[in-house]
């Protein structure tokens, strides 16, 4: 008889969709560190959709490690539920791809707590954490992350955007998702190390010598790019889009990965504003820029690795 695994509550990592919640309940391990496991069992299909080797989506390892240290600040280092948090900046590695790549059995994911300052309504004013995952019944490191968050509450919310916005309300996929169409020049899925369209986030793609460039064009419809409403362009939707131009940049998408990757995001990426991705490369580390109206939105350098010799 075969143990479905435990899924941590949707309020503690703000998901909407069970498919999408990848860790158990955190538990305590020493003061301010927590453990959880990764639940890859039934998952979103976003996750499952590459060529070959979804174990190495460092997406998924991303988010699986976003989850662990959200839901371990809410239910140990009393951070309050009805916050709305965002990211300052990720980085986050695979650091034994030919493990991670062999092994089926989930992982753990030790989180850290370096940093924890939250203002008088709870709100997190700076949240600092460093993981490092293993394979289960394993002691060697295979993903390790570091990631700093910030946030407000979800009433003072609309103000800070309104602010940003230089006073006019932010849109939400809810309200543009009826009207919402996609370019024609979207890029083929097997150009960005993907075999479904609709997980497929740029469009206009032009690649020379020295890099690429496209436009952000995420399908407001896929559940699992948007999985509840949003008045911007999450972050991971934004690492998805530099992840891509990383991997168009490659003769073969498919013989490489994503081994490495850090981020930084100084600004709302708006959803009414279009999204240009510039890519440069440098061997096989390859530096990304959002940009909206010329304004740097999300800083990202990817690190690839090649995978043709490993299967």
């Amino acid at each position: 008889m075969t143990t479905l695994a435990i899924r941590t509550s949707q309020d503690l990592v703000h998901r909407a969709n069970p498919r999408e919640i990848l860790v158990s309940p955190p538990r305590r391990d020493t003061e301010r560190r927590y453990r959880s496991m990764t639940v890859t069992t039934d998952i979103s299909p976003y996750y499952l959709d590459h060529p070959a080797r979804h174990r190495l989506d460092l997406l998924l390892m991303t988010e699986a490690c976003r989850q662990a240290a959200l839901s371990a600040a809410h239910k140990f280092e009393g951070l309050p539920l009805g916050v709305a948090v965002f990211f300052n900046s990720i980085d986050v590695r695979i650091s034994n791809v030919s493990e991670l790549l062999k092994s089926a059995r989930e992982l753990t994911i030790t989180t850290t707590m370096q940093q924890m300052k939250l203002r008088n309504d709870g709100s997190p004013k700076q949240i600092e954490y460093s993981q490092v995952a293993v394979l289960a019944g394993s002691d060697t490191p295979v993903v390790r992350s570091k990631m700093a968050v910030q946030g407000v509450s979800k009433g003072r919310y609309s103000d800070l955007r309104a602010y940003q916005r230089n006073g006019s309300a932010a849109p939400s996929t809810a309200g543009m998702r009826t009207d919402f169409r996609r370019h024609r020049d979207l890029t083929a899925p097997e150009r960005v190390g993907r075999t479904q369209i609709a997980n497929v986030v740029l469009a206009g793609l032009r690649i020379d010598d020295g890099g690429a460039t496209a436009m952000l064009d995420a399908d407001l419809s896929n559940a699992s790019l948007f999985d509840h409403d949003y008045d911007h362009y999450p972050a991971m939707v934004l690492i998805e889009a530099g992840r891509q131009l990383a991997l168009a940049g490659t003769r073969r998408p498919v013989d490489w990965i994503v081994s490495g990757f850090h981020a930084e995001f100084p600004q709302f990426a708006e959803l009414d504003t279009p999204t240009v991705l510039v890519a440069r490369q440098h061997q096989d580390r390859v530096e990304v820029r959002c940009l909206q109206n010329d304004l740097v939105v999300t800083d990202m350098c990817f690190e690839l690795t090649s995978m043709a010799r490993r299967t």
